[in-house]
């Protein structure tokens, strides 16, 4: 049996209400309900320290070593002074958010690779190096090598730490486009 059109629009007027007031609920109430069926964000990176506290970047690729120091206003300029362009410094906050970030891959036991040479890896010399400091001290060096033969994981070795990482190719990626970004200057 049907509802009489009245009794209908009565109900739906009802439903909009108490949606009206949940809403008005939820707003004075000052947050949104928590789901619990969302997985909670944890930093898994090599690197637990939070990226704003990361105040200088040293990068080297092959003969080429660029140098830079977070601004008061959170960008970035040139050791030297030259302010990078919002693009640009958002570039180089991204990758020093990505070693907080992006957790390897694959972690290798010095004692898998003994015996193999670092140039193996592409590490000897790393097609990459990146130094982080907080302040005077040097939080993480990160030395980037050869991608794997699928092309999707990258090489890594931390400064005073044994071993290897796999890393997805994009943290590697975004330290080159900073790189670059920085020397187009």
């Amino acid at each position: 049996m049907v509802a009489p059109p009245v009794k209908r629009s009565v109900v739906w007027s009802l439903a909009a209400l108490a949606s009206i007031g949940y809403l008005c609920a939820m707003v004075i109430g000052g947050a949104l309900p928590e789901l619990r069926s969302r997985v909670k964000f944890e930093a898994k990176g090599v690197m637990t320290l939070a990226p704003e506290r990361i105040d200088r970047v040293e990068i080297e690729r092959g003969a080429t070593r660029v140098a830079l120091a977070r601004t008061r206003s959170g960008g970035w300029s040139r050791e030297g002074g030259e302010v990078l362009s919002a693009p640009d410094a958002a570039k180089v906050s991204l990758a020093v958010q990505y070693m907080h970030t992006a957790g390897p891959v694959r972690t290798m036991k010095a004692e898998e690779i003994r015996g193999i040479a670092p140039s193996e890896f592409g590490l000897a010399p790393p097609e990459l190096s990146i130094t982080l400091f907080a302040g005077p001290e040097r939080v993480l060096q990160a030395r980037f090598g050869a991608r794997n033969a699928e092309d999707l994981l990258q090489y890594m070795t931390l400064a005073g730490r044994d071993g290897m990482y796999l890393m997805s190719r994009f943290v590697g990626q975004q330290w080159d486009a900073s790189i670059e970004a920085v020397q187009r200057r």
